[in-house]
């Protein structure tokens, strides 16, 4: 669990260098918040939520691919659900 831990917070200091508010940024957190769902489950939603966040910052503000994004977690979610 401890190197579990450590990765998160490594993505976390990685979007923390990148400075600006960007997909980048916003990537390495959604890194950060998925690893982190080892420890703790409901960090998925923060990996879920900055997941958008970069798509939305990486496709200059494009609402249909952030829409896109949003259906295929509710789709992977459903199938998950189905198959466990």
């Amino acid at each position: 669990m401890a190197d579990v831990r450590k990765a998160a917070l490594d993505a976390h200091a990685a979007a923390r260098e990148v400075g600006e508010d960007n997909a980048a940024r916003s990537a390495a957190r959604a890194a950060g918040q998925a690893v982190a769902t080892a420890h703790v489950p409901t960090h998925s939603i923060g990996a879920a939520n900055y997941a958008l966040q970069a798509i939305y910052r990486a496709t200059n503000s494009s609402d249909a691919a952030t829409a896109k994004e949003r259906n295929w977690q509710y789709q992977h979610l459903l199938d998950l659900v189905e198959n466990s």
